[in-house]
């Protein structure tokens, strides 16, 4: 095709030496010239020349060619010799075309080119560049695949992934495709899309520093870099990797044939299914959860993904002959096949050993009906921070954990001892669960942390009294602390005062033991004085002074000796308390003030 010929003789030749070299393109152009190059056939929809060479055997050449300037130029090779791509047999392809030394049937197909109406409008013609633009920029570019293999490991199987390019005869081949080639010395601007290129390297560098953190390290040209087990993918962020992957048609495919791509990956979630097992109790097992669905029917668990299991690999098992069809592989509906189309689910939360193992190995958890109610208050509220806690069969109604209430235990013991310390209330069903504001190392796990956070931080007790009692942190936040002890006014003072202060700011006050009935009595006060003679003597009287409240009267030595160091009040034992600085007691402590006067004169002892 005339045509053709003038399209393809205008490729510049210089720019093939530079792709594949200098040795490999003396060596093509002497195959060239030698008629080595039996008959190219040119497809112009893909811009594609293949034909066969002559070599140490007949090999099967592709070149892939780019639309530059109007014009043609090289892209890049592949073959089926040892080499795989860009070799002197690539070379001899090209310059056999562009100097004419072979001939070219007919084209296949039209030209990639869009013609453009030269009557269309300014708007149109850009919106239609816009449109052409992501193809014309990939024109030459090739894309590239993830496939994904189950092996065996030295700890159980591993989900083995290789790079893959589109091969010469249709379908993927890894080439020379190897993870550990990716840096830009070793491929090529425009060899492949940029974008699939980005997203495998971004691949490979997360699974690199997990190799390092963990001690491995692999040279430059090792085998075991032409694939890495994504097994071993700690990281979650392979979730998004595997996101954009779709969104730039990376595909992910089967290591056999016949079983083509892999769907997008799933979300779902290890449940804990809690059901009647007969007369003998319940039994728990772990299911996998897809879509709202209680299980994941037709797919059977391989392995875990990562350390901390983020993910989970299945396979699928198809119906008896289904997809045999449209694979056109008379074994496709062959068992062993059919176990390895392989599935991927992202899970909503990390699945921890235990739980992997009660999955792979369909363990199976008898609770004996007397110890059901035992599960439900003690062991549930834990289990649920792992992993949901259902029940299929409706046998099993999980118990309603409440959010944490902060209260201040006050701790009342005799003689108005008090101790003062903070906790957090849980209620699981009926029942109340207290622990300290810290975290100790053996915390319950019903405790929800963020809850505990969010009080914490929206109590403020600035003004309350506690302040100087040591359980309050500078910002006047309730802080883990020793419990704070106190005794007698001190007692009285914080159960009349303080307590009632913490209850408006919102705290949960709970009194442990009997308090005392803690009472002003002031307004019951009565002071009586009397007068008798004493016998022999005429110029003195025995002076007597009642104290008295509530018709009761107090020791008067228990209130002498309470003016005497200078109290501010008289608690007694019921809790009856009065002030001694009522105008009423001021002659009475006066007199003692006298009375000490007197004996720390020095007349006194005379």
């Amino acid at each position: 095709m005339p045509g053709a010929v003038d399209e393809l003789s205008g490729i510049d030749l210089s720019e093939v030496r530079e792709e594949v070299g200098s040795r490999s393109f003396e060596r093509g152009r002497a195959y060239a010239r030698a008629k080595r190059v039996l008959a190219v056939d040119w497809d112009p929809s893909e811009l594609t020349l293949k034909g066969t060479v002559i070599g140490t055997a007949p090999y099967v050449t592709t070149a892939y060619l780019a639309e530059v300037d109007g014009g043609l130029a090289f892209d890049v090779g592949e073959c089926t010799c040892p080499v795989g791509h860009d070799c002197k047999h690539v070379a001899a392809i090209v310059i056999a075309v562009a100097e004419e030394r072979v001939s070219i049937p007919g084209a296949r197909g039209a030209s990639r080119r869009r013609p453009t109406s030269p009557g269309a409008p300014a708007w149109e013609q850009s919106l239609r560049e816009l449109i052409d633009a992501p193809a014309a920029a990939s024109a030459g570019e090739r894309p590239l695949a993830i496939e994904l293999s189950l092996r065996p490991g030295q700890r159980g199987p591993q989900l083995m992934a290789r790079l893959m390019r589109p091969g010469a005869r249709g379908g993927w081949v890894n080439g020379s495709l190897s993870w550990n080639g990716l840096d830009s010395w070793h491929v090529r601007d425009g060899e492949y899309r940029s974008d699939h290129l980005a997203l495998v390297r971004e691949l490979r560098a997360i699974h690199r520093a997990r190799e390092q953190r963990a001690g491995y390290y692999h040279g430059y040209g090792d085998s075991s870099d032409r694939a890495i087990d994504l097994s071993a993918f700690d990281s979650p962020q392979l979730w998004s990797l595997l996101d954009e992957a779709a969104r730039t048609d990376l595909r992910l495919i089967h290591d056999l044939p016949g079983l083509g791509e892999l769907p997008p990956y799933e979300s779902g979630e290890l449940v804990l299914d809690v059901s009647r097992d007969g007369k003998r109790g319940s039994v728990a097992t772990a299911v996998l959860r897809l879509g709202g669905e209680e299980d994941a029917a037709g797919l059977e668990p391989l392995l875990f993904l990562g350390s901390g299991g983020h993910g989970l690999l299945c396979a699928e098992r198809a119906e008896s002959g289904e997809g045999a069809e449209a694979a056109g592989d008379p074994d496709r509906d062959d068992p062993e096949l059919e176990q390895r189309r392989l599935r991927l689910v992202r899970l909503a939360r990390p699945a921890p050993p235990q739980l992997q193992r009660l999955l792979l190995d369909g363990e199976r958890l008898e609770i004996p009906a007397s110890e059901l109610d035992r599960f439900a208050v003690e062991i549930y509220p834990a289990l649920r921070q792992v992993a949901t806690v259902s029940s299929s069969d409706g046998s099993f109604a999980p118990p309603e954990v409440s959010p944490p209430d902060l209260v201040l235990r006050a701790s009342y013991d005799a003689g108005h001892a008090l101790e003062l310390d903070w906790a957090w209330l849980y209620r699981i069903g009926s029942q109340t669960r207290q622990v300290p504001l810290g975290i100790g190392p053996a915390a319950p796990g019903f405790r929800d942390r963020r809850a505990e956070r969010a009080i914490l931080a929206g109590t403020e007790l600035s003004g309350t009294g506690l302040e100087d009692l040591g359980l309050l942190d500078a910002a006047y936040r309730p802080a883990e602390a020793p419990a704070a002890s106190l005794a007698g006014i001190e007692t009285m003072r914080l159960t009349t005062e303080v307590l009632p202060r913490l209850q408006e700011h919102g705290v949960a006050v709970e009194v442990v033991g009997e308090p005392a009935d803690y009472r002003d009595v002031g307004d019951s006060l009565t002071i009586g004085v009397s007068t008798a003679e004493i016998a022999g003597e005429s110029d003195w009287f025995d002076l007597g002074v009642t104290i008295g409240v509530e018709g009761r009267e107090l020791p008067f030595a228990e209130v002498f000796v309470a003016l005497a160091v200078g109290e501010s009040h008289l608690l007694l034992d019921d809790g009856a308390h009065l002030s001694l600085e009522d105008s009423r007691l001021e002659s009475l402590r006066q007199l003692i003030v006298e009375a000490q006067a007197l004996a720390d004169s020095p007349s006194a002892s005379l």
